[in-house]
């Protein structure tokens, strides 16, 4: 082969290895892309949380629904709001946490049907995937987040609100439901702490979880009762009280005080009309919002500062207007 040739083939050689050269390149920079919109791709999948409250959906959960469906838009969250078929059924809620873990949840976001049955089933559920309590406790576990406010303190500012009214503290009836869980036995003590020292007499009332029952048993209770005011300690207990006392008035029946803890749009405009005297209302949005925001921060092993604190105030005919009260009774006007 005579050097022409030689110098052909050298040439030929250099340009096929340089060829080569740059397909690998580009080959590596497409994996390298391909790999990195992958990660984009999985990067940018929504968070699956489940929201297993205590009961089914009434319309005491409208609000905090709110809050949560704005942050699932706000954190990039998949969102199951999940209920019970029947309100309090510790054995269904268990089954429950149980259901949406082994179908891929996250984190779960549990309001407890009661502080003492759900210790064992959260403890076992906790080494699987993230927690967060919503208002209730649960015996037993320290250092689980818990979205509340300070119920005692609640409690306790509402039954100030009562005795500020002479009538009304001559006798008063608390209505007792759901004692089993701890953001709403934290209120009992609270209000009977502040009542035991200047109300007149105090007694109790137990209210059944059923709607339709919670009413049918309110209804009795003010027709036969001398009590001259009432006090419910959540939102569904205080729904069936006020609905009952409206409807009796129409009846041409004496009107009784009633106070209580929670919001509903029925307790909201029958506070308006002064059906209601006064309540209790915690700022069950934030309540919503936290409750996912302090999930994911769960997901993502990020250090938080510490469990929120939920803000409440207690509202009446005189203050419901004013621009922080509204916002807590008007949710869907932000």
């Amino acid at each position: 082969m005579d050097n022409g040739s030689m110098e052909k083939t050298s040439i030929t050689k250099t340009k096929v290895l340089a060829f080569v050269g740059i397909l690998l390149v580009f080959i590596a920079a497409s994996l390298f892309l391909y790999r990195d919109r992958l990660s984009e791709k999985k990067n940018s999948d929504p968070y699956e949380i489940s929201v297993i409250i205590r009961g089914k959906n009434t319309e005491s959960w409208t609000t905090i629904r709110q809050g949560i469906d704005q942050a699932a838009k706000d954190l990039n969250c998949d969102v199951s709001f999940v209920t019970l078929s029947s309100e309090n059924n510790a054995e269904e809620q268990v089954a429950l946490i149980q259901r949406e873990i082994a179908n891929g949840a996250n984190a779960i976001v549990i309001s407890p049907v009661n502080s003492t049955d759900l210790e064992e089933p959260v403890r076992k559920a906790m080494k699987l995937v993230p927690i967060v309590l919503l208002q209730s406790t649960v015996t037993g576990i320290q250092g689980l987040p818990c979205i509340s406010c300070d119920n005692y303190k609640l409690g306790s500012a509402l039954a100030d609100k009562l005795l500020s009214d002479e009538e009304a503290k001559r006798k008063v009836t608390i209505l007792r439901n759901s004692m089993d869980c701890s953001y709403i036995r934290q209120r009992y003590l609270g209000v009977n702490a502040v009542l035991s020292k200047e109300a007149g007499k105090i007694d109790t009332w137990e209210i059944p979880d059923d709607p339709q029952e919670a009413y049918d048993t309110a209804r009795g209770m003010l027709q036969n009762s001398s009590s001259t005011a009432f006090v419910a300690l959540d939102g569904a207990t205080l729904d069936a009280v006020a609905k009952a006392e409206r409807d009796l008035l129409k009846t041409g029946s004496k009107p009784v005080h009633i106070y209580g803890l929670g919001r509903t749009n029925t307790v909201v405009s029958l506070l308006e009309n002064q059906v209601v005297s006064a309540i209790g209302v915690e700022n069950e949005f934030n309540l919503g919002y936290l409750s996912i925001q302090s999930a994911v921060n769960q997901i993502n092993k990020k250090a938080g500062a510490g469990t929120p604190q939920i803000n409440f105030a207690i509202v009446d005919q005189t203050n419901m207007y004013n621009s922080d009260n509204q916002r807590l009774l008007f949710p869907f006007v932000r």
